[in-house]
């Protein structure tokens, strides 16, 4: 009798522990996707092949073509850090207060108390990697415990360079451009060397000219620039990810094509800057012919222009070959459709669009807000273009929405695979992208204070419109002017269309909790 009554307990107390250890075993035993997303920095979509670019971007094109690529696909803000932070907590600047890059006017950066896709990854079992630019880090190296081998630009590569005497400057007689620091040796064109006098008059007043004059051929051998040891760390952590009883999440965060502009060879001399084709449209709006970004245009001229286009070109080129290697990597280890790959980046460049370059305006053109953006994941979708709606902050709930895993805190983000997967009609899908630029902390911290200015961008399928703090507002119609070179806010007939607008993006700052000063609009009461 005791043996029996023995045996039922123990069938029991084995049929509730069988009970509660399932959930746990069948995450165990559930075969998790692993997830790589590669992103660059500061890249214009326009230049890739794969958008019609004039650059052969085979392996990027690879992505595009054998995944979904976005045909409307925006930055948070046009600025590293401040992109960057919504990428990883799926949230605007205005929500988790990174709104300016860290080191100037911003402080406090993303830290282990956020609730990051990497953090949570990493807490599900994935081996979790961070190579190349952070930019969202606060104060220290390896404050994040989830990123065992982070390597940075500022902080690792740094460090290699100056131990190998690469970015100490020498006496060679040649050019050497000081970016934040650290000497690299250049090889500047005859023309902008002739030039030199003239822009150093000109740009007097910059203290980081040397980015512009000394641009040119980068005297070094390639594997010397970070972004190949960056593509070298993530072809060796998925080699080794078959010996390691975990899926893993890599992000591979290139700097080029973003300053500095130099390219080493062969790339330097891939493209003829003389038979480049000029950018359509070369006359900016009054409003940003102060900018920066003009005024290196009006400095240097055509023929820098051209110089600039070809090293940007080059970088570009430079990039798509790295990404061969990682995309050959996985596929020698047999993993390449066991992998999610996201390729984007974190806002664009002017490319000399409306006579300017780089990102250091205060505009909204597509240029800079709009990116590129493509999933690879052929065992969930299928090969295809569209023109949903997609940002940077749709990143994270995308990733832990096939990877099965839980977050708590609320995102501004939405999971686009339904919509790719005809799971949900895609009239249910968003109708607005936004972007924004946001007045940083005085004391540099996270908390978007009261008397906080914030510009923003809302568009539509066909319309755009920004509206700045001090009255200025912009609508294009990007459907017959995809150039954006004529401002029709004041055309009376678009009223409507401006007030559908203006309507979507007071619902918008009110959902996402904006507390800075309240917009100035046109028409909307």
């Amino acid at each position: 009798m005791n043996y029996k009554i023995n045996n039922v307990y123990v069938g029991l107390f084995l049929l509730i522990l069988s009970i509660g250890c399932k959930p746990t075993l069948n995450k165990k035993v559930k075969k998790q996707p692993n997830v790589l997303v590669i992103m660059c920095d500061q890249l214009n979509y326009k230049a890739l092949s794969c958008y019609g670019g004039p650059v052969p971007t085979p392996n990027i094109d690879r992505i595009a073509n054998e995944g979904v690529k976005f045909n409307r696909a925006y930055s948070a803000t046009p600025f590293c850090s401040p992109s960057r932070a919504s990428i990883v907590t799926g949230l605007y600047p205005h929500q988790h207060g990174v709104v300016h890059n860290l080191g100037s006017k911003q402080k406090d950066g993303i830290d282990i108390t956020d609730e990051t896709t990497g953090k949570l990854l990493n807490s599900e079992g994935y081996a979790t990697h961070q190579y190349g630019k952070w930019h969202v880090e606060s104060d220290s190296l390896n404050y994040l415990p989830y990123y065992k081998d982070q390597y940075d630009y500022a902080y690792q590569y740094k460090q290699e360079m100056a131990d190998r005497q690469i970015t100490v400057r020498k006496d060679d007689g040649q050019d050497w451009m000081n970016f934040y620091n650290q000497f690299w040796p250049v090889e500047v064109s005859p023309s902008m060397a002739n030039k030199r006098s003239h822009l150093e008059n000109v740009w007097e007043d910059v203290k980081h000219k040397d980015f512009v004059i000394k641009m040119g051929r980068l005297r070094l051998k390639q594997e010397d620039w970070i972004d190949d040891i960056l593509a070298n760390k993530t072809v060796a952590s998925i080699e080794n990810a078959s010996s390691v009883d975990a899926p893993f999440f890599i992000t591979t965060s290139f700097i080029w094509p973003h300053d500095p502009n130099f390219v080493p060879d062969p790339y330097y001399g891939l493209f003829n800057p003389d038979s480049l084709q000029m950018p359509l449209t070369q006359v900016p709006e009054t409003k940003f012919d102060k900018s920066w970004s003009r005024r290196m245009v009006k400095g240097y001229g055509d023929e820098g222009l051209r110089e600039f286009l070809r090293i940007y070109y080059g970088a570009v080129k430079y990039l798509d070959d790295r990404v061969g290697r990682i995309l050959g990597e996985l596929e020698e280890q047999g993993i390449l459709d066991e992998t999610l790959i996201i390729f984007t980046a974190d806002h664009g460049d002017m490319m000399g669009e409306h006579g300017m370059v780089w990102k250091v305006n205060e505009s909204f053109y597509d240029d800079i807000a709009a990116i590129p953006f493509m999933i690879r994941y052929p065992k969930l979708l299928k090969p295809g273009v569209t023109d949903i709606p997609v940002s940077l902050v749709d990143i994270k709930p995308t990733i832990l929405s096939i990877t099965d895993t839980d977050y708590k805190e609320e995102v501004a983000g939405v999971n686009i695979i339904p919509f790719l997967t005809g799971e949900k009609d895609k009239s249910l899908a968003p109708k607005y992208s936004f972007c924004e630029r946001i007045k940083a902390h005085p004391k540099g911290g996270r908390e978007v204070l009261a008397d906080a200015k914030g510009s923003f961008m809302v568009r539509d399928e066909q319309y755009k419109l920004v509206i700045y703090p001090d009255g200025d507002s912009f609508f294009y119609d990007l459907k017959n002017d995809p150039g954006e070179s004529k401002n029709i806010i004041d055309d009376r007939k678009y009223i409507n269309q401006i007030l559908d607008l203006e309507n979507a993006l007071q619902n918008w700052l009110d959902e996402t909790g904006w507390k800075g000063k309240k917009v100035n609009f046109m028409y909307r009461t």
